[in-house]
């Protein structure tokens, strides 16, 4: 049988069953998913695409019993592992049994591509892909079908042309996740890739391990065709941009908004934005979308504003102002464009001037929705550099997330020297639905943060 130019004949494609698995944490106590995520499903639908029998898993919705007995009825040469750092030693251990079973095992994402020398060395994997994971798994795939050996590492290449991805197969993984009555049908979508931005609680700018980032996106039209296709498919009714900065490229995101407004008013729409990266024109076209929207269908911005203190962006390196975060505020608030502000607690140094300085800012802003996140610096961050460069880390080699209420019930946090009554006063500030009960920290020092 003649190879085509993919490597390896149709007949041994088509024969070479792999499962792709992500491994991850449960997005919320009542849901845990709430969107399936985009990496498996997209590469899954990739290798479909080029003639690959693909099934996709997620540990979040199987039990590890019944993810075992799944992945021995099917079978597959090859198992491919996407997880983030949390959830590390879960894929690790996942890992080990699907080797000694005979699997050839293949670790992805940014904890892989940052820990390459690590999992290799374990011997759990006989694989990692680093970077973008398209063209390299096609590659790992074509090798085996050809009768070939891949390398133990294979360093991902961009996928330039992001108009040729496709559109995610309908994964009976995920399919049970739409067959509910309920209002909330979301779905995730990515727009463009490379950020630009340095910031030092972000594995992203590690440039050992990360090319300098490309910049590249869709066409209008294919983002649109992209998203039909799922209100079609599932119903979907709210759509999340999962680009880090979904305004980097301010055309594109003004005109997907307006082209949203007039051909799919029902669904709903959230994105990240840049204090950097924002301007009136968009403001203004978000605000003439919102018209005439119920609430799951209205668009939202979300800002890492992460910071009211300014000594505290510049050690972040978020390479704005606190002046500038005020004005973007203003003017979604002009536009009535509902405004996420992402806010950083728990960073080394922090003092309760910065957290002061924080309680301005937010109700300066009166975000629509504040989101206070603990900080819980990762392997591969310039912060974690820090952290450890300056014995701020209890333990260097956990990188589980340490949540408010972990925080609460251990009396610290993951960071030595930072002051967590204040960390955790500030976060239920902000986020008055999730404090405890009183018993557990005490009577609240203050007013909910909207009343000043």
């Amino acid at each position: 049988m003649m190879a085509d130019a993919d490597g390896g004949s149709m007949a041994a494609r088509s024969a070479l069953r792999v499962a792709l698995v992500y491994v991850g944490g449960p997005e919320s106590p009542a849901r845990p998913v709430m969107s399936p995520p985009v990496g498996t499903q997209l590469l899954g639908s990739l290798l479909l695409a080029h003639g690959y029998p693909v099934r996709i898993y997620d540990t979040r919705l199987q039990p590890p019993e019944l993810l075992r007995g799944a992945l021995a009825e099917l079978d597959p040469r090859i198992v491919g592992l996407s997880f983030l750092s949390p959830s590390a030693a879960d894929a690790v251990a996942l890992a080990r049994e699907l080797r000694a079973d005979g699997r050839f095992v293949i670790a992805g994402g940014v904890h892989a591509s940052i820990h390459t020398r690590t999992l290799l060395e374990l011997g759990v994997v006989d694989c990692v892909v680093r970077g973008e994971g398209e063209h390299a798994l096609l590659d790992i795939c074509a090798a085996m079908a050809s009768g070939g050996w891949p390398p133990p590492v294979v360093e991902g290449r961009p996928f330039d042309d992001m108009d040729l991805l496709p559109d995610y197969a309908d994964f009976e993984c995920y399919r049970g996740l739409y067959n509910r009555p309920e209002r909330f049908l979301p779905a995730y979508v990515q727009i463009g890739r490379g950020c630009p931005m340095k910031c030092t609680f972000c594995e992203l700018p590690n440039r050992a391990v990360f090319a300098p980032p490309r910049r590249r996106f869709k066409s209008v039209d294919r983002v649109l065709a992209e998203i039909r296709t799922y209100v079609a498919r599932w119903g979907v009714n709210f759509v999340t941009l999962v680009d880090s900065i979904a305004t980097l490229n301010l055309p594109l995101i003004t005109e997907l908004v307006r082209r949203m407004d007039a051909e799919l008013p029902r669904v709903g729409l959230m994105f990240n934005g840049h204090v950097n990266r924002f301007n009136r024109a968009l403001a203004e076209q978000i605000g003439l979308a919102q018209e005439g929207r119920r609430d799951t269908e209205r668009i939202s911005v979300w800002f890492g504003f992460e910071s009211g203190s300014q000594r505290l962006l510049d050690l972040m390196r978020k390479e704005t102002t606190v002046e500038k975060g005020v004005a973007v505020a203003a003017l979604c608030r002009e536009y009535d464009v509902q405004l996420g502000a992402n806010l950083l607690l728990g960073v080394p140094t922090e003092t309760p001037d910065d957290y002061a300085r924080h309680h301005d800012f937010m109700a300066t802003i009166a975000p629509t929705f504040p989101n206070p996140n603990i900080l819980n610096p990762l392997p591969g961050t310039e912060m974690y550099d820090y952290c450890t460069a300056h014995a701020l880390l209890r333990d260097p080699a956990d990188c589980s997330i340490w949540t408010h209420t972990d925080i609460a019930e251990r009396g610290h946090g993951p960071v030595v020297g930072v002051d967590y009554d204040l960390v955790l006063d500030a976060y239920y500030r902000y986020r008055e639905d999730e404090r405890p009960d009183a018993d557990l920290l005490g009577p609240p020092r203050h007013q909910p943060w909207a009343a000043g």
